[in-house]
């Protein structure tokens, strides 16, 4: 499924470059939904193989990416009117070009930025879960009953804040240039995406604290509302109005930033990974499963601090009327 799916990442990061948004929305829903329906067909054939069913739901899905992409690939090359920068798929491959060298320093040394910033931003959004494994920090039963809430609450990000954050760095990357000032189409969509998304946040918030029981009673009975349960739904609205919030801004923050900049953002990730670990330890110790989902409000409000502070001191074109970093403030106050 891995070997599968970075086959196709190429074809995706090209289709991305190319606002081929249609292309993507249709072929992760096409992955999507056969994962799912393969999955429930064959564990309701053969109950006892369920984990057998869930890697060939995956294996198919992933299967069905790659040929879908490169399908797509192989129908814009044999067009006459191809409009993309490449005439065969091999072109996408690793190749020596003459007359250059095999490795491009800078392209290296900008990949390189890049994936220490992956692996950190995995560490701070993924943490919890590793020292929750490695220092049992909760017992088996909390640590279950912590899943269900965490699923249960981030499905909002995954089917509506992702999207919208992937679509939105493909639009800065395409539209804005790195170090230059904010224009001003590239701030007003800036404003009107905080401004949504920051409002969207909120209505999950004033929802979510009042039928936070309601919907686990509908979701799964007695069993989780007796426990803490609650809690720690209510703690994980307000962890998506952070989300919201965060992901729109750092969107913005890694299109318009240089390289430097990025190993200067890298390096106040360490600081933040040691902040959040600090923070996780006592939390956990004090409010149990509540700690971790507050641990991670902690790490997230840093992280917007500090892409509030770049985005903040970049100076803006004449032609820009509102600042855009005013879109998180709600419609009804005053500026």
């Amino acid at each position: 499924m891995v070997v599968l799916e970075t086959a196709a990442q190429l074809l995706v990061i090209l289709a991305q470059a190319m606002l081929f948004v249609k292309l993507k929305v249709v072929a992760d829903m096409v992955s999507l939904c056969s994962r799912v329906a393969l999955k429930a067909w064959l564990i309701a054939l053969y109950p006892s193989h369920a984990i057998w069913a869930y890697c060939v739901g995956h294996a198919v899905s992933s299967a069905l990416l790659v040929v879908i992409y490169y399908g797509t690939l192989l129908w814009h090359v044999r067009s006459p009117d191809n409009c993309l920068p490449v005439k065969s798929a091999s072109e996408l491959g690793p190749r020596l070009v003459p007359g250059q060298p095999a490795l491009d320093r800078d392209q290296l040394a900008l990949t390189w930025s890049f994936f220490k910033q992956g692996l950190l931003k995995q560490l701070l959004t993924e943490g919890e879960r590793y020292l929750m494994t490695a220092f049992h920090l909760l017992d088996f039963s909390e640590q279950g009953l912590y899943d269900v809430v965490a699923n249960l609450g981030s499905l909002a990000a995954r089917f509506l804040f992702q999207p919208v954050e992937e679509n939105a760095y493909v639009y800065f990357s395409r539209t804005v240039e790195r170090g230059k000032p904010v224009s001003a189409a590239a701030g007003r969509v800036l404003h009107d995406l905080l401004r949504a998304m920051s409002l969207l946040g909120l209505v999950a918030v004033t929802f979510g604290w009042s039928y936070s029981h309601l919907l686990l009673r509908l979701y799964g009975g007695a069993l989780l509302t007796a426990g803490p349960a609650v809690s720690l739904l209510r703690a994980q609205c307000a962890y998506v109005l952070l989300l919201a919030v965060n992901g729109v801004l750092e969107c913005y923050t890694f299109a318009v930033m240089r390289q430097e900049q990025i190993n200067g953002y890298n390096r106040k990730m360490v600081l933040l990974s040691v902040i959040f670990v600090i923070s996780t330890g006592i939390l956990t110790r004090l409010f149990g499963g509540v700690g971790f989902i507050l641990a991670n409000c902690v790490n997230m409000l840093t992280r917007i601090y500090v892409c509030y502070r770049f985005v903040a001191g970049l100076p803006l074109e004449p032609a820009v009327s509102v600042p855009p970093l005013l879109g998180l403030r709600p419609p009804w106050l005053p500026r």
